[in-house]
């Protein structure tokens, strides 16, 4: 007979929609704010959530996830603390590029990031098994200093993906079949033996935090 394990719960939420060229790679700065359309979801988060017994809301440092965090911290009475490893990843040089500009400027990387998308460093930038190392260290802290409640976690897609897939035990070379759509929630119960996947990329309205 099986006992359920205590559990200690992360609800990673990706920050709102912007118009920011979908072709073109996010600078490393506080990047694009929040469109319309991305301040209506964040609103509808904060009231989602509100009323739930969260420990702690970590953010990355970007405009678009403060302001997505935002509502959510009202409604839940708490403050956020800005954490810089749940940032995006880092591209090095490619940032502020679109694709096709880095086709024409970087054809070596470029044609070195499709033969080995998992472990290709643009200069000065990270790769995914970077991107996933610095992410799983947040994990590990939000479980260790939270055991058995709840945290919430904003970010982006690229933090997100690679979470899921190091508690999934998928192969980190699938890790961007996982779609995480803007201010969608995905949630892990983080087990003693197992990590459980709750729901993933639930928008509001949907699943109970």
């Amino acid at each position: 007979m099986r006992v359920k394990e205590p559990s200690t719960t992360i609800i990673f939420i990706r920050h709102g929609s912007t118009d920011f060229p979908e072709d073109q790679v996010y600078k490393g700065d506080d990047g694009p704010q929040l469109n319309r359309d991305g301040q209506v979801l964040a609103q509808r988060l904060g009231d989602w959530i509100k009323g739930e017994n969260i420990a702690a809301v970590l953010v990355s440092p970007s405009k678009r996830t403060i302001e997505t965090a935002t509502p959510i911290v009202t409604s839940l009475n708490l403050e956020y603390k800005i954490m810089n490893e749940l940032k995006e990843r880092d591209f090095g040089i490619w940032e502020g590029l679109t694709f096709s500009e880095i086709e024409s400027q970087y054809p070596e990387g470029l044609k070195k990031w499709k033969e080995d998308p998992i472990s290709y460093t643009p200069e000065g930038g990270e790769s995914i098994i970077d991107l996933q190392k610095r992410v799983n260290n947040i994990v590990q802290e939000v479980i260790s200093g939270h055991k058995g409640k709840k945290v919430v976690v904003v970010a982006h897609m690229g933090p997100i993906r690679v979470a899921v897939s190091l508690a999934l035990q998928i192969p980190l070379i699938n890790y961007r079949h996982l779609q995480i759509h803007p201010c969608s929630a995905t949630r892990i119960d983080y087990g003693i033996t197992a990590a459980n996947l709750i729901y993933l990329g639930a928008l509001p309205g949907g699943n109970r935090p």
